[in-house]
């Protein structure tokens, strides 16, 4: 008898990595990430400021040792499958290009919640939705997954055209339920999805050497 994702503990559920898009690499954080991790925060600082509750101290979160910490802590976590934080990286140069991954993640329910945000020289190539159109393949037909969801702060446009251009529904908006790197609290805006009807194609595959 096969067993479904929800019959079995979450240490055991398998998540063949790497994803492969057409341009991009996805997969767990790994030792020696840390200052590229660090390099690319300090790049994208400007905007990671605006909208990114843990890019409030600059010093803390563009410390290459500090995100190396981060990075080896993050791999044992996604062994653990306690948070699936991944990596983007350009398929030709090599490149660290966006942070992403699938946090808040139940596992009887099947629930998870897609994050990212694009190194600003990497910017403008459609690189959030060529991630997020992965990520919520991976979710159903991998990890068989009930919801996807998905969210952006009153105001974060780009996030939004990401979301929606995705064909993500939107489900409800909490007056008070972000709180800004300035201490701003915003409205959050959350959308989801039950299946993948409708995403544009995409060639993505995982589990295989790029």
């Amino acid at each position: 008898m096969i067993q479904k994702i929800y019959d079995i503990e979450p240490i055991l559920v398998d998540m063949p990595m790497p994803i492969i898009t057409p341009r991009l690499i996805l997969r767990p954080p790994q030792a020696e990430d840390g200052a590229k991790l660090a390099a690319a925060i300090k790049e994208t600082w400007d905007d990671l400021n605006l909208w990114m509750r843990w890019a409030k101290d600059f010093n803390d979160s563009t410390d290459a040792e500090k995100r190396e910490i981060l990075c080896r802590q993050q791999q044992a976590k996604f062994l653990l499958r306690e948070n699936q934080m991944l990596f983007a990286f350009e398929r030709e140069s090599g490149d660290f290009a966006a942070g992403t991954g699938l946090h808040d993640v139940d596992w009887l329910i099947r629930r998870f919640e897609i994050g990212y945000w694009v190194c600003k020289s990497k910017q403008g190539r459609g690189y959030a939705t060529e991630i997020t159109n992965a990520l919520t393949r991976y979710a159903f037909d991998v990890l068989s997954a009930r919801m996807v969801v998905i969210g952006h702060a009153e105001g974060n446009k780009r996030s939004q055209r990401v979301i929606e251009k995705l064909g993500f529904v939107h489900s409800h908006r909490s007056e008070y339920g972000v709180a800004l790197p300035d201490d701003t609290i915003v409205a959050d805006h959350m959308y989801t999805r039950e299946n993948t009807d409708g995403l544009p194609d995409i060639d993505v595959r995982w589990g295989e050497k790029p």
